[in-house]
């Protein structure tokens, strides 16, 4: 059975949202500054951002979290820019 990419949302500090795609607890989206290559995470845990689950982006110092679904390290739901 091949695994199954889903669209999830992006949601921006300042209130936008952008477009990610994810596989299982896996993630991928293009960090706002435009960087070329995208941003990889996996979901962390389902208390919030943690020090080993952020993301941060080389372009622009931007932090963001992968927020799982119902459990920590399950499927994505969507992903958050962090403070």
């Amino acid at each position: 059975m091949s695994q199954k990419q889903k669209e999830i949302e992006v949601k921006l500090k300042d209130g936008s949202i952008r477009k990610g795609i994810a596989t299982g607890n896996n993630a991928a989206w293009i960090c706002v500054c435009g960087l070329p290559d995208p941003l990889l995470g996996r979901s962390g845990f389902s208390k919030g951002v943690s020090e080993g689950f952020r993301v941060d982006c080389p372009g622009c110092s931007r932090k963001y979290f992968v927020v799982p679904d119902g459990k920590s390290q399950g499927p994505v739901l969507e992903i958050v820019e962090a403070d």
